[in-house]
């Protein structure tokens, strides 16, 4: 039952439907995860982290990514030929969207997570499905940032250094740096990887 639920979401996802795709995954993952089937669990993970992507959480997307790769101890993927093409895909343009350091950074946390613990990691993201087309628009000053805050947020969270930054916004670098400084304290962290995430969750980029 488990790999028929994984199969009909994987030819759903080549449909292009990640809406409906998606709690299909999670029965499936659920199921296997009862059974103890790790390899399942993997290519259930990395379908999710497919459907994620598609849905713009491509954060959470690398934590799965990244735990999936703990599960199979470095050996090839096991996904179907068609959809691991999409997984390939879509996990270029998670690295693309995130930038390379937050990306890498996730993936690594991913890495160190079980199956549960990355399936946690975004408590958002799990059976609220939302359409690829039609994002719901973030708060105007989520955690109280001003425009410029948000602004810089946002360049920070697609990767770019606080010199990239500051050419950007035709700013100076000191400038970045007291904004970065106001945005770390609001959020009540000083790390770009939790910068990047609160910019995911809240749709910034």
């Amino acid at each position: 039952m488990a790999n028929s639920l994984f199969q009909l979401a994987s030819a759903l996802v080549l449909q292009g439907d990640s809406v409906q795709a998606r709690p299909l995954y999670e029965q499936s993952l659920a199921v296997a995860t009862e059974l103890g089937h790790w390899r399942l669990i993997a290519s259930c993970l990395q379908g999710l982290a497919v459907v994620l992507t598609a849905q713009a959480q491509s954060l959470a997307a690398a934590h799965l990514w990244g735990a999936a790769e703990t599960l199979l101890q470095n050996s090839a993927t096991i996904l179907p030929r068609v959809l691991r093409a999409r997984a390939e895909r879509a996990q270029a343009r998670a690295r693309t969207k995130l930038g390379e350091p937050v990306f890498a950074q996730a993936l690594a946390e991913g890495r160190t997570m079980t199956a549960q613990q990355a399936l946690a990691s975004q408590p958002a993201y799990l059976s609220t499905p939302s359409s690829p087309t039609a994002p719901t628009r973030p708060a105007a000053s989520p955690a109280g940032l001003t425009t410029r805050e948000v602004e810089v947020l946002r360049l920070v969270a697609q990767g770019l250094t606080d010199a990239q930054v500051a050419e950007r916004l035709v700013i100076s670098h000191r400038t970045v740096t007291t904004h970065l400084s106001s945005i770390y304290n609001k959020l009540g962290s000083n790390s770009r990887v939790a910068a990047a995430r609160f910019a995911a969750e809240h749709q910034l980029i």
